[in-house]
């Protein structure tokens, strides 16, 4: 026998009182539980989560019943504090020793079972902490608060599906976003383009390139209608448009560059060691977790002819302890040069990795510090980032 039809045995249907109870999530003179056969869980009246179908409510006498039958107390509503029962988590527990990881075992469980997730001021109070507090902590270790964790995993999971071949309707409501609408806006965002445009290898969006001089090379820089998508550094043009027609397999990829001059100007010069200020402004159409948008932000932060460690940008974008973190988002970042890290150094001034080579990170270090002296930058800065260029690997 299946897991609902067994629960739906137990218990009874909710009166009309009741039900008016659970759909309006508020309680009665006299409190009941009830199980939600389709999910398992034992739920008071109000119950903060997404209101089940009246077919699959069974009231029953007592959480022991539910517990006997094979359901789990709700961790939103927590009848188990509410009613004296057995529980891992009755009234009184001290809070768990790591919040975080607790959390994130929460909020995991919640997408996992289809439920609503809890808000950041519940998971607080439901590990008797305060609100404040939690995010502390979720920044000092992953970077980001729980809210855009949650939504990361979301845009991750979402991005798993439809890779997979999932349909989009599907995929978006198994990820977790609670209406299609609400879907496509963080989905957007996190994606770079339309989920069912990622799902299909790019199939109907268009993706202009055009090649601009560099130092020692070519800049392959690649645009959609909504801004700057890729930036590849390199010798061999045809080589670096076969890489950007591999990772968009569908999309109608053409060269233009009469309509990217301007953009391709821009990289041109800003890897020559000429500063352009509105390289600020060019808009970017690129999908990145939570976090690695975070560090990206903070690199563009940095002035032209400076550099800052890997330690310096986890303090920046609040995660002090993560600077491996931030070597992965940086070798990640698919628009280099506009999207500066090769200004992101060891601690003690070396150069380390760098997704087109040390060779490549040195040189673009070395124009940034001769522009940087020619306009002005004051010398002590100019110089430290001189230093770095022509220092040897450590």
């Amino acid at each position: 026998m299946s897991e609902s039809k067994r629960l739906g045995a137990i218990g009874r249907p909710a009166t009309d009182t009741e039900w008016t109870a659970i759909s309006n999530r508020r309680g009665l003179a006299r409190p009941f539980l009830f199980v939600v056969t389709s999910t398992g869980i034992i739920c008071t009246p109000g119950c903060p989560a997404r209101t089940p179908g009246r077919d699959r409510v069974r009231v029953i006498d007592g959480l022991e019943q539910g517990l006997t039958a094979g359901a789990r107390a709700c961790l939103r509503c927590r009848p188990d504090r509410m009613f004296d029962a057995p529980s891992a988590h009755a009234a009184g527990s001290l809070p768990p020793a790591d919040p975080v990881r607790a959390a994130i075992q929460r909020l995991t469980a919640a997408l996992a079972a289809g439920d609503d997730t809890p808000s950041e001021r519940e998971l607080a109070s439901e590990f008797q902490i305060p609100e404040r507090r939690l995010r502390e902590l979720f920044r000092r270790s992953l970077g980001v608060t729980p809210r855009a964790w949650l939504s990361a995993r979301r845009a991750e999971t979402l991005r798993s599906r439809l890779a997979g071949g999932q349909g989009v309707t599907d995929a978006l409501y198994d990820a977790g976003y609670g209406s299609s609408s609400a879907a496509y806006e963080a989905a957007n965002g996190a994606l770079g383009m339309a989920p069912g445009r990622y799902r299909t290898g790019a199939a109907g969006e268009s993706i202009r390139w055009t090649v601009a001089p560099i130092p020692e090379g070519v800049a392959l820089v690649a645009a959609t209608a909504r801004g700057l998508c890729s930036v590849r550094l390199g010798h061999e043009t045809e080589a670096l448009a076969s890489d950007l027609r591999a990772e968009f397999p569908h999309a109608a990829v053409t060269r233009d560059d009469a309509a990217l001059s301007d953009v391709a100007s821009i990289v041109s010069d800003l890897a020559s060691g000429r500063p352009r200020p509105e390289a600020d402004a060019l808009p970017l159409d690129v999908h990145a977790t939570a976090f690695r948008r975070r560090v990206w932000e903070a690199l563009r932060r940095i002035p032209f002819g400076e550099t800052r460690s890997y330690g310096e940008i986890a303090a920046a974008v609040g995660a002090r302890g993560a600077a491996r973190a931030v070597g992965t988002a940086c070798a990640e970042n698919p628009i280099p040069v506009v999207v500066p890290c090769h200004r992101v150094i060891g601690s003690d001034g070396s150069l380390h990795g760098y997704a087109y080579g040390l060779a490549r990170k040195r040189q673009l270090l070395g124009a940034e510090a001769s522009g940087a002296a020619r306009g002005g930058v004051p010398s002590d800065k100019a110089a430290r980032a001189e230093a770095v260029a022509i220092g040897a690997e450590r």
